[in-house]
C-alpha cells in the first residue's frame, strides 16, 4: 500500500494540473492587456504631442497673419462671422 501512496501523491492530480493551466492563462491574457495598455499610452501621447503642435501652427499663423493684415481683427468668442471695417476716412 505505501508504495501506491507514493506513486499517487508523485502523479499531480487533474484538478492541479487545470488549476496551473488557468493560472498560465490569465497570466498570457494579463501581459497582453499590459501590452495593449502599453500601445495605447504611447498613441495618446501621440495624439497629444500633435494636437499640441497644431495648435502651435494656428497660434504661429495667426500671429503672422495680424503682422501681415493691419486691418486683421482676431474673432471674439462666440463670434460666428468676420467684421466687416468701415475704412472710409
Amino acid at each position: 500500500m505505501a508504495a501506491i501512496s507514493a506513486t499517487n501523491s508523485a502523479t499531480p492530480s487533474l484538478q492541479s494540473v487545470l488549476g496551473r493551466a488557468r493560472v498560465e492563462q490569465a497570466r498570457r491574457e494579463a501581459d497582453q492587456a499590459e501590452a495593449r495598455a502599453q500601445t495605447l499610452r504611447q498613441q495618446a501621447d501621440q495624439a497629444e504631442s500633435e494636437a499640441q503642435q497644431s495648435q502651435g501652427r494656428w497660434r504661429d499663423l495667426s500671429q503672422r497673419n495680424q503682422q501681415v493684415d493691419p486691418t486683421y481683427l482676431p474673432r471674439q468668442q462666440g463670434q460666428n462671422a468676420g467684421r466687416i471695417l468701415d475704412l472710409s476716412v
